[in-house]
C-alpha cells in the first residue's frame, strides 16, 4: 500500500512547523509512505494524490487550546473555480478525483499550535504533542 503524507507549514514559523515534525519518524509507523514538505497545497498536488492509496495532511492549527490534536476523515470537494495560491485537502481530493479519476481515503491530521512568530522552535505544547499527532496519523492511515 502507498500512503503519502503532506507535511504542511513554514519551519522558520515556530508552530506552523508542526506538521513538518509530525512527519518526522512517521515513516517507521506508517509502512509505504512517503513524504512531501510543503508550505502550502497547490493544484499540481492533485495529481500525486492520484496515484496513491491513501493521503495524510499534517498540519498546525490556529484553532483549539496549544497542543490539541484532531483527526478526521476528509471527503473530497470541488475546488473553488477563482484559486488563488493553496487548496484545501479536502480539494486537492477533489481535483484528483475530477482531473484523476481517483480519490483515495484522505484524512487531516493537525495540532494547535499557540506561538506563529518567526523562529525555528516548537512551543512546549506543540513538542508535548508530536507522538500523539504521529499515533492519530498511524492510526488514520491503519484504516485506508
Amino acid at each position: 500500500m502507498r500512503i503519502l503524507a503532506f507535511a504542511m507549514g513554514h519551519a522558520i514559523r515556530a508552530d506552523d512547523g508542526a506538521g513538518l515534525a509530525v512527519a518526522h519518524g512517521l515513516d517507521a509507523l506508517v509502512p509505504g509512505l512517503e513524504v512531501l514538505e510543503v508550505p502550502e497545497l497547490r493544484p499540481e498536488h492533485a495529481e500525486a494524490v492520484a496515484t496513491v492509496d491513501g493521503v495524510l495532511f499534517l498540519d498546525a492549527s490556529v484553532a483549539g487550546t496549544p497542543g490539541d490534536v484532531r483527526a478526521a476523515r476528509l471527503v473530497p470537494r470541488p475546488a473553488r473555480e477563482a484559486i488563488l495560491h493553496s487548496l484545501t485537502p479536502e480539494e486537492i481530493l477533489g481535483l484528483a478525483r475530477a482531473i484523476f479519476g481517483h480519490a483515495p481515503p484522505g484524512a487531516l491530521v493537525t495540532i494547535a499550535g499557540r506561538d506563529f512568530a518567526f523562529g525555528e522552535a516548537l512551543s512546549p505544547e506543540v513538542e508535548a504533542a508530536l507522538p500523539l499527532a504521529r499515533e492519530k496519523a498511524r492510526e488514520m492511515a491503519a484504516g485506508f
